[in-house]
């Protein structure tokens, strides 16, 4: 089924909240895009291991984030779950093997933990740079995060774009 897509900007706020939520749950990603692929809008390459039932639970938090972000950055839910079927899909897969309750719930924690105003700076960060690039690296979603946190100033983040502007970096 082809994914509806409202615009570039809405992807790009989904995606980053989805690499948010891997940085604050400890899941390893490769990268983020806002290129489309495959019915797609965008991707978060990241580890879907859940191997117990707390990696379960930072997985299906991983899986609405994309819809929180959105939902944190006012978006109503319905436009908010617009492109959501496949996240969704593999959300309740995990709730149902560990036995984790139900989405709503799980959709309404991940809307609390991106309505964390580090978060809401994490995901206008994030998002930002995938509109201006179209795709960013784990190390690029992690500071990024870490301006965000106020771990690395603006100043740093400056630097190190130029820096992997320089190299050919992403």
């Amino acid at each position: 089924m082809a994914v509806t897509i409202v615009d570039t900007k809405h992807t790009a706020i989904h995606e980053a909240g989805h690499a948010v939520a891997h940085v604050r749950h400890g899941i390893d990603q490769a990268w983020a895009t806002i290129v489309p692929s495959e019915g797609s809008a965008g991707n978060v390459l990241a580890d879907e291991g859940h191997w117990n039932r707390d990696d379960g639970e930072a997985q299906v938090l991983s899986y609405c984030a994309g819809f929180a972000a959105l939902v944190a950055a006012g978006h109503s839910t319905q436009v908010a779950e617009i492109g959501c079927d496949d996240d969704f899909k593999k959300a309740v897969a995990i709730i149902e093997f560990w036995d984790l309750g139900n989405l709503d719930t799980w959709k309404a924690r991940a809307v609390d933990l991106m309505q964390r105003p580090e978060n809401v700076r994490a995901v206008a960060l994030i998002a930002d740079q995938l509109l201006a690039r179209e795709r960013v690296d784990a190390d690029h979603v992690q500071v990024l995060v870490d301006v965000a946190d106020g771990e690395t100033t603006v100043e740093e983040l400056a630097q190190y774009l130029a820096f992997r502007d320089m190299v050919g970096s992403t």
